[in-house]
């Protein structure tokens, strides 16, 4: 396996504190008897918004990716404009289905 650029290291060590951050969070607010599956939504919720939030550029200040499709060239924030972590929400669930 090849060495990670620096800029790799600093996108992938960014995402694994995400994951920490979130996990901890969630440890410390989970009580014996809580419905374990909507724990597990809740987690991976803040996971992924954390995640987009650190692309669009507001968790570090040297961070801020840009999402192209390689056949088209279409780019995922533009045509229209749009923050990640405030759509991502209209797609992923943060509790069970009731």
């Amino acid at each position: 396996m090849s060495e990670l650029n620096q800029f790799q290291k600093t996108i992938l060590n960014a995402i694994a504190s995400e994951q920490e951050e979130t996990v901890q969070i969630a440890m410390c607010q989970y009580k014996d008897g809580d419905d374990i599956e909507n724990l597990l939504y809740n987690t991976t919720y803040e996971l992924i918004a954390g995640i987009m939030t650190l692309i669009d550029g507001y968790t570090n200040d040297n961070i801020k990716l840009d999402i192209v499709d390689r056949l088209t060239g279409d780019r995922l924030k533009e045509k229209p404009f749009i923050e990640l972590h405030d759509r991502i929400a209209d797609f992923i669930k943060y509790e069970k289905p009731k």
